[in-house]
């Protein structure tokens, strides 16, 4: 028989994400990074006879004023996901959950390729709703950049297209020095680098506080590392990585744009796949393509697909975001600003949305 329940016991949920070969965002210590922003972490656990067989690990925001939240699984279901046995059983559970906790959705982060019509039916048949989203601004990107790490160092650099070999071997004989590290101060340094990536690029930040927390979880525990570029001594571009599972992954970059001639990035992703392979990992996750799907040469972020995949990185594009509806009435507004104008909209609509529901409900109505 199934059993489904929350899990609070750190080692032995980490233990069953890896069993059933979850990712970094099923991971406790990724969990508690988003709790420091917010997001409270739920760990679900399905068993048989004791043994794992799914794990979801869900992300909660109450949505200000209107006594509503929202839920979102991130990374998926990790395990047997291919069975009506798992899942049917998993999204029921998952419905109730989403009802007790006045949660206007839950969405589901697939991490399957779009390709699988199989699993995208067997998510659909229990009431999910499947999202034709290229992107969301709160889960990650459907498109995204990963390199197979297992060949041998030369095979790597003979994949790579050849200017990125040049850069990278120009970088080791004009002396850039790389430093992997993760105390305080070079965390500080990368993130001041980051800052400049954001003004230039117009991308927005979080807080030092969200990342001297991932430090604490990720970086102190051997899991992770922030890899510094410095010439004279000056911190001119910088990758922070984190590994669970046989996956490194790419999670920020920043770089001075005054030192770009010197091409710090090539040298920088070459030191952390090194350092992965080293740590065990079989992938190097380079995160989003940066281009809509399928990548149009002279789009919107063609560039930076063009730059991963001349590593040799390939894209993979997953099924995307499943969302399963509890409050239809304040579901659709929230699609209305996610779609049309941008997640910080988001809780402006809902205020509105429900406003207006209450104004025109008889006393004590509610729109569930």
């Amino acid at each position: 028989m199934l059993n489904i329940g929350l899990s609070e016991n750190k080692e032995a949920w980490n233990a069953a994400v890896i069993a059933l070969g979850g990712t970094l965002y099923h991971s406790w210590e990724w969990g508690e990074t988003r709790a420091s922003q917010g997001w409270r972490p739920w760990r679900v656990l399905a068993q048989e006879d004791e043994t794992p067989c799914a794990a979801v690990q869900f992300f909660e925001r109450r949505v200000p004023v209107i006594g509503a939240t929202l839920l979102y699984a991130a990374s998926g279901i990790a395990g047997h996901d291919t069975e009506s046995s798992v899942v049917n059983p998993l999204a029921a559970w998952m419905g109730e959950f989403s009802v007790n906790r006045k949660a206007i959705l839950v969405r589901l982060e697939s991490r399957f390729e779009d390709q699988d019509k199989s699993r995208k039916a067997l998510l659909t048949s229990t009431g999910f709703r499947a999202l034709a989203d290229q992107w969301s601004l709160w889960n990650l990107p459907r498109a995204s950049m990963v390199i197979d790490i297992t060949s041998p160092e030369e095979e790597l650099l003979r994949r790579m297209r050849r200017s990125h070999r040049a850069y990278i071997n120009r970088a080791q004989r004009n002396g850039l020095k790389i430093t992997a590290s993760n105390e305080v101060a070079d965390l500080r340094a990368f993130y001041a680098l980051l800052l400049k990536s954001s003004e230039r690029q117009g991308f927005a930040v979080r807080d030092i506080r969200y990342f001297l927390h991932l430090r604490e979880q990720l970086l102190t525990r051997g899991r992770g590392s922030v890899f510094l570029a410095e010439i004279g001594g000056q911190p001119v571009g910088g990758v922070l990585c984190a590994q669970f599972n046989s996956t490194c992954h790419n999670l920020y970059s920043g770089f001075d744009w005054i030192a770009r001639q010197a091409h710090t990035n090539e040298a920088l992703h070459w030191s952390a796949i090194s350092w992965a392979r080293k740590s065990g990992c079989c992938r190097y996750d380079m995160g989003g393509a940066g281009t809509s799907y399928p990548p149009t040469e002279g789009s919107s972020g063609h560039g930076l697909y063009n730059f991963k995949k001349d590593f040799g990185a390939e894209l993979v594009y997953s099924a995307g975001y499943f969302d399963l509806i509890n409050r239809p009435a304040l579901y659709s507004a929230l699609r209305f600003a996610e779609t049309h104008t941008g997640w910080i909209a988001v809780a402006r609509e809902l205020r509105s949305m429900t406003r207006r529901l209450f104004d025109s409900a008889p006393t004590g109505g509610d729109d569930r």
